[in-house]
């Protein structure tokens, strides 16, 4: 499946991301951007519906943080079902 998602998918996941701590996704420049894009993590939750992403995101962010490996452990423990890889 990893083969098939569209970069929009990516990028919607950091909209989620910014929508769950609150940051303004044009604080990142360019380069920032792409690198965190191109994360492996990035690459293993975009293949999670948005539901179970907010679900898991809402369990584990402290105040505007949401690192992206407690997100991505997150999604195995609430939705173990969810097909996760990486």
């Amino acid at each position: 499946m990893v083969g098939t998602l569209t970069p929009h998918r990516h990028t919607r996941v950091l909209a989620l991301w910014c929508t769950l701590t609150g940051h303004d996704p044009d604080w990142f420049d360019e380069p920032e951007r792409e690198a965190l894009l191109a994360r492996t993590e990035v690459a293993a939750l975009a293949e999670v519906p948005d539901a179970v992403l907010m679900d898991a995101g809402l369990a584990v962010r402290r105040g505007t943080s949401l690192p992206l490996e407690r997100w991505l452990a997150a999604v195995r423990v609430v939705r173990p079902a969810a097909r996760v890889s990486a």
